[in-house]
């Protein structure tokens, strides 16, 4: 288990408020603190470090860092697992990163059901 999803377990979901200057100290340092927690995961992640993720996705935009937290769930992604894969997703604390990971899935099934090949 990485040490960066350890730290984002204990950390929790990220507050709201990432995007606001008026955020409090205390606020400004967990965000800090999760923001240099994802960036520092290495993917691809193990399925269990991915079900510690789901129940700790931003509920808002955090500059970037969402997509960041999005690809590392998205590297656990196998074909063949791909219900298993929405059940994940299914769990997903946050309706902000739920629509995003459904949404990248559909599309994949999509493309992968014309046979379009992903780049």
């Amino acid at each position: 288990m990485q040490e960066a999803v350890l730290k984002i377990q204990k950390l929790g979901v990220p507050p709201k408020g990432f995007n606001e200057f008026s955020a409090d100290e205390a606020t400004v340092q967990i965000l800090g603190e999760w923001v240099e927690a994802v960036d520092s995961i290495k993917m691809p992640i193990a399925w269990d470090e991915a079900e510690i993720l789901i129940q700790c996705a931003p509920i808002e935009g955090m500059s970037g860092v969402e997509w960041t937290f999005l690809h590392c769930i998205e590297s656990i992604f196998n074909p063949e697992r791909v219900e298993e894969y929405r059940n994940l997703i299914g769990k997903c604390t946050s309706e902000f990163m739920k629509i995003m990971l459904l949404e990248r899935l559909s599309n994949y099934e999509e493309k992968h059901k014309s046979g379009v090949k992903r780049a």
